[in-house]
């Protein structure tokens, strides 16, 4: 019997621009730079975010205004997604809110996405509160990808993608910081679509790793 495979990525960084880089780029509040690939503890991340977006006044329309205009796919992100289609499911297993990356999606041909939710003040449109859709998400997805029958890759860039790579049956540190690439020497790393590419054929789709 064939062996079902489902690649599974992160989305910012790997296949996006931050969006939370280019809300700082606009907005020029330097702490907004930040994502997890500084910040390992995500409750903390959040909560300074959501201070400093209550203390600037910006509600959720002018965020999505700004991330519409200005968060692209990376540069040779569709050619490799279309690439993986056609061969694969592919799943993303993103922390980012779904409010947030709903501007763009058509950018990416409207992938299936897992990610995390926020509250809305109905009458100030302004961001209170965010919802993780379930606590260390992305390897508690895998595993549900394992149980039913797959095998997996899994590629991230960040602090909260280690335990997803290291669950799936092969993974990859993709265009991650060099500091989080150094702490796990353990886990494989690569800069390019096509380096991505030739491991997601070697260690998933080739025929050899076919029971």
């Amino acid at each position: 019997m064939t062996e079902p495979t489902l690649v599974a990525l992160d989305l910012e960084g790997v296949l996006l621009n931050e969006v939370w880089l280019s809300v700082a780029d606009n907005t020029g509040i330097e702490d907004l730079r930040l994502t997890t690939r500084e910040v390992a503890d995500y409750d903390q991340l959040m909560q300074m975010r959501l201070r400093i977006l209550d203390e600037n006044g910006l509600t959720l329309p002018h965020l999505q205004s700004i991330i519409k205009a200005s968060v692209t796919p990376i540069t040779g992100a569709l050619p490799f997604l279309a690439w993986l289609r056609q061969r694969t499911p592919v799943v993303i297993l993103s922390d980012i809110f779904l409010e947030f990356v709903s501007p763009v999606m058509d950018q990416l041909q409207y992938p299936t996405i897992f990610g995390n939710t926020l509250t809305v003040d109905a009458d100030t449109n302004m961001i209170t509160d965010y919802h993780i859709r379930q606590h260390d998400g992305k390897r508690k997805a895998i595993e549900a990808m394992h149980s039913l029958g797959f095998r997996t890759f899994a590629a991230g860039d960040s602090y909260n993608d280690l335990t997803m790579i290291q669950t799936a049956h092969a993974g990859v540190l993709f265009r991650a910081p060099s500091h989080i690439v150094a702490d796990h020497p353990h886990i494989r790393s690569c800069t390019e679509f096509a380096e991505l590419q030739t491991l997601i054929q070697q260690e998933l789709l080739a025929p050899s790793r076919v029971p």
